[in-house]
């Protein structure tokens, strides 16, 4: 009875501290850190790709609704920080061969330790430092990167076509990154924001003559509008309202 007691106690405790009955993190971890990925094949105009992505139904119903929750989340540090990320465009040589794949694949996560970390310190929710929202207003800024490809000025919002990781060497960075990738991701046209700020000098940018120097001129101008705006900001912490529960930060407003 005393014992029984003793565990109410200390889950009630958690409960006034966290807000809710912590996630068992044992449970957690007893899945093996390759079953959080999953292996698709599909076709696009008669070719075969692979998709290699983070697992949203994993495991137990919480670990389910965590990891459907952070899916983009999970997302943008698999496709910036693992090694297997890369691998799958070389592997396309070995199909119809998925084991030889997965194989393959599984291999390099379980050798990528230092990506092993990252992962699981935002599934097991391990605290980082807190993220004030002017931060988070300039990461999510840096996502709407102006650039120029194959000779011509092009907007992009992307995982990874953008400067975003050279904003900080933090070991919150990459969490607060993502977060503000998953916020992007969760408004209804992130892009269409993005082209109504910049329509005053788009047509500049059109020209065949834009220079190199215009352009980084436009690119720094962007995140200052992004940065600058309400409807960016909204979308954050709306965000962060629905998703706090699974962060492994506090967002400062």
């Amino acid at each position: 009875m005393k014992s029984s007691t003793s565990t109410w106690m200390y889950l009630l405790l958690a409960v006034i501290l966290t807000g809710s009955i912590p996630i068992n993190s044992a449970a957690q971890n007893s899945l093996p850190f390759t079953d959080r990925f999953t292996l698709s094949v599909y076709e696009y105009e008669g070719e075969s790709y692979l998709n290699f992505e983070p697992d949203s139904m994993p495991g137990t119903t919480q670990l389910n609704e965590k990891c459907t929750a952070l899916y983009n989340f999970n997302n943008y540090l698999f496709s910036n920080f693992s090694k297997a990320d890369g691998q799958t465009w070389k592997l396309r040589a070995l199909l119809p061969d998925t084991n030889a794949i997965r194989a393959s694949l599984n291999a390099t996560l379980i050798a990528d330790t230092a990506f092993q970390r990252l992962y699981m310190r935002s599934l097991n929710r391990e605290m980082v430092e807190p993220l004030p929202i002017d931060s988070a207003m300039k990461i999510a800024a840096h996502f709407f990167y102006l650039h120029r490809v194959d000779g011509t000025a092009s907007f992009h919002i992307c995982v990874g076509i953008n400067e975003v990781l050279q904003l900080s060497r933090s070991v919150a960075h990459p969490y607060h990154a993502a977060f503000c990738y998953m916020a992007i991701w969760a408004m209804d046209d992130a892009m269409e924001l993005l082209l109504m700020n910049v329509a005053p000098f788009r047509p500049e940018l059109k020209k065949d003559d834009v220079t190199d120097a215009q352009i980084k001129a436009r690119e720094l101008e962007t995140y200052e509008l992004m940065a600058n705006s309400p409807e960016l900001r909204n979308a954050i912490l709306e965000e962060y309202e629905r998703k706090a529960k699974y962060l492994n930060f506090e967002l400062i407003k």
